[in-house]
């Protein structure tokens, strides 16, 4: 065992010297001759500048003579060979744009995100921003990539999500922010996940509250909640929340233009939610002869919609239970099953 013992603790140190040797190597040396990692790691000299800039005259000569296509091809090698240049942020971004002609929107994309990566300091940042939202929207809209350039492909709606969100995340403090977390909630909640577009429109209405979207980000809050209910036999969870963000827009919204809307959906959502309270009342009413119990659900039913119909039948229950009169069997208890079921 002695033996055993000391052949771990001799493993142990060897290995642990070997960690520290490896440690302690050039980080060049991690990639194992990545030419192109090598030089994202290498800061650009002045005879690398020189050259860039001479590309990128090359590019753009090629651009205002309409060889689109040998100006992208120029650009790309220019980032390729000199991707910490100054010039190679403009490159990228003047083949950005040059996909985005050719309808390559995921490619655009790609390369304006490479100037956000390694240029954050390109001086039309902003415009960079702007592409790719216009990239992210085309998708939104429907646009598809090509297959062989020539076939047309799927359409890229989890793509367009997943660029807007990369703009909210490029730019929290730009104009785009808000308008990319507004069109990121529309495709999940019309192609997507509706807790994403939740999501989405909860960082809206928290993180730009003074935004000029801020009133459709609480009206479509209320409308994803809503859509979200399946009835008013099941869980009334969204429900609650759809009827909280209806009334927040009409607190801080009192001149909208979607504020009849918003009172016609409220009160239906508010029906809904008594129609559920009446149920549950039916159910302790009925099958429980609990009649303290059905009281609760009853007063709730009035609480809630106190011109509604199920409000009207909570009413006639409590009367009913005040005049000591047995549960008779009826439509009620046809939607008790239904509840139950």
């Amino acid at each position: 065992m002695r033996s055993f013992y000391s052949i771990v603790l001799l493993a142990f140190f060897i290995g642990h010297a070997s960690l520290q040797a490896q440690l302690s190597l050039n980080p060049l040396d991690w990639f194992g001759g990545d030419k192109e990692a090598e030089q994202m790691l290498r800061v650009a000299d002045s005879t690398d500048e020189a050259a860039a800039s001479e590309l990128l005259s090359i590019g753009k000569l090629k651009m205002e003579a309409g060889n689109l296509g040998g100006a992208s091809r120029v650009f790309k090698k220019l980032a390729n060979e000199y991707p910490t240049a100054i010039a190679s942020g403009e490159a990228l971004y003047l083949r950005g744009r040059i996909l985005m002609t050719k309808e390559r929107w995921a490619k655009a994309f790609e390369s304006l995100q490479q100037v956000v990566t390694y240029h954050p300091n390109f001086a039309e940042f902003d415009q960079v921003i702007s592409a790719q939202f216009e990239c992210a929207t085309a998708l939104m809209e429907g646009a598809r990539g090509r297959i062989f350039w020539v076939i047309p492909g799927f359409r890229q709606y989890s793509e367009a999500s997943r660029e807007f969100a990369m703009i909210v995340r490029n730019a929290p403090y730009g104009d785009y922010a808000p308008l990319a977390l507004m069109n990121l909630a529309l495709v999940e909640d019309e192609h997507g996940d509706a807790e994403l577009a939740i999501d989405a429109l909860d960082r809206l209405i928290n993180y730009y509250p003074q935004s000029i979207l801020a009133p459709d980000a609480y009206y479509n809050l209320a409308q994803v909640y809503s859509n979200l209910v399946k009835g008013e036999e099941y869980d009334q969870g969204s429900t609650r929340q759809a009827i909280s963000y209806y009334e927040d827009f009409m607190i801080l919204f009192p001149d909208s233009n979607y504020l009849g809307e918003v009172e016609a959906d409220l009160e239906r959502m508010e029906n809904l939610l008594a129609s559920s309270r009446l149920n549950l009342g039916d159910f302790y009413y009925y099958y429980r002869n609990n009649n303290s119990a059905a009281l609760i659900f009853y007063n709730e039913t009035i609480t809630i919609a106190p011109e509604s119909e199920a409000a009207d039948e909570a009413r006639a229950r409590i009367s009913d239970i005040e005049s000591g009169v047995r549960p008779t069997t009826g439509s009620s208890l046809v939607r008790t099953l239904l509840f139950l079921n």
